[in-house]
């Protein structure tokens, strides 16, 4: 087995430009690609097209891919799983992205933080003991009776709040969330490596998106600034983003 890479290790730095095809050839082009950077051991289990529907590349047109590692997990002790988001990029009006999982069999799983894993059992068992410490927090969330929703990578996380106290951080809540804030895997390691938290400019840019209540998401968006300072600094604390100095100076790094 190869040292897993950590999130937010860019792949296909040196691939040169693909003459669009069909946009699934494409995307089994680049899994080919990115297979190849992660080991010979691997294999492609699912990948998830999401293609900008208002303009199809022309066929024979260069399309420059690029792409990001965002989620690394144990399963089981006995698999890596491996996920990267892949992005092809054509003309100024062409764009599709690719979200990938690779596995490969291991024996030992002594470098794979649980941390490599935003969503994961361990990394909202570390997010909720994090924000039941945090008495800022508890303000944001003081009037709040409801479960905010987060979507990262796919992975449905839900924080279970009763008037300034975190009940509980799963993947899924029994009575559903108020609102789920869906953040693309690779869009959350933007945010994770930034030099400051920009959660409000992703938002506005349109780059996450939000179901559900309205009413709720704009009362909790404070909370979910300050959920994102403790994610990321869980990044500098799995070693895979910045440093101490870019994060809020009110957190404490375990």
């Amino acid at each position: 087995m190869t040292t897993p890479f950590k999130p937010g290790r860019r792949l296909l730095a040196d691939a040169d430009a693909l003459a669009a095809a069909s946009p699934l050839a494409l995307a089994d082009s680049v899994a080919e690609a990115i297979g190849q950077e992660l080991g010979q051991a691997v294999r492609l289990v699912s990948a998830e097209l999401e293609t900008n529907r208002a303009v199809q590349a022309e066929f024979g047109e260069l399309v420059t891919p690029s792409a990001v590692v965002t989620a690394v997990q144990s399963q089981k002790g006995r698999e890596l799983r491996t996920e990267v988001t892949a992005q092809l990029e054509g003309n100024a009006a062409y764009s599709a992205s690719v979200r990938f999982a690779f596995a490969e069999a291991i024996d030992n799983t002594d470098e794979v933080s649980e941390l490599f894993c935003p969503g994961s059992a361990g990394w909202n068992s570390e997010l909720r003991d994090r924000l039941r410490d945090d008495s800022e927090f508890s303000t944001l969330i003081e009037a709040y009776d409801g479960t905010i929703g987060l979507s990262i990578g796919g992975r449905p996380v839900h924080i279970r709040c009763y008037r300034g106290h975190v009940l509980e951080v799963v993947s899924r809540s029994i009575l559903g969330a108020d609102f789920v804030l869906s953040i693309p895997g690779d869009v959350f390691i933007d945010l994770m490596t930034a030099e400051r938290n920009r959660f409000m400019e992703t938002a506005m840019s349109g780059e996450m998106r939000s179901t559900g209540s309205g009413y709720e998401y704009l009362r909790m968006t404070s909370a979910l600034m300050r959920i994102i300072d403790h994610a990321r600094a869980m990044a500098v604390t799995a070693g895979y983003a910045g440093s101490e100095s870019n994060l809020d100076t009110n957190l404490q790094v375990a």
